[in-house]
């Protein structure tokens, strides 16, 4: 247990990087894409309130907030797997340093999480970021979830 509340404490740094990367991302290439940029994550909400989420496009505390706070936490969620993954490669003797084993590692949990999120869950939990996003949009989100994790990993350790 105590293997598991250091990982998770780990987690925080990482995973707000990726969440705060990969948003930003989301809400660029939501208005390149045609919509909003509050509108993808109040498509997350589709988890508590299905039949409203994938419409609402403005701000509000009911779906964006709610939307961003879910974000974050699958992000943290995520951020606990890239960082067991690290701790297992300095356990490995590999370089904790490395930019390239730190990249790899982030492209790699960004990789999982994505077929996770859209492959491998019913679809009712995805993050519903397709009802606004385009498939390139969504590769860029997951590109910015893997900057933010490898960012966070190397600033840490410098």
């Amino acid at each position: 247990m105590k293997g598991l509340s250091r990982i998770l404490r780990r987690a925080v740094i990482p995973g707000s990087a990726a969440a705060s990367t990969s948003a930003l991302v989301a809400a660029v290439r939501a208005t390149g894409d045609g919509s909003t940029p509050y509108a993808p994550f109040n498509a997350v909400t589709h988890w508590i309130w299905p039949r409203r989420a994938f419409a609402e496009t403005g701000p509000s505390v009911r779906f964006t907030l709610s939307g961003l706070a879910i974000h974050y936490a699958a992000a943290i969620f995520w951020g606990a797997l890239f960082e067991s993954l690290l701790i297992r490669r300095y356990r490995n003797q590999q370089a904790s340093s490395d930019p390239v084993a730190v990249a790899g590692t982030a492209a790699t949990v960004a990789t999982v999480a994505y077929v996770v999120d859209y492959h491998g869950v019913p679809k009712r939990l995805t993050p519903g970021f397709e009802a606004h996003l385009s498939k390139r949009s969504i590769f860029y989100v997951y590109a910015g979830f893997a900057a933010g994790f490898a960012v966070a990993a190397l600033w840490r350790r410098e």
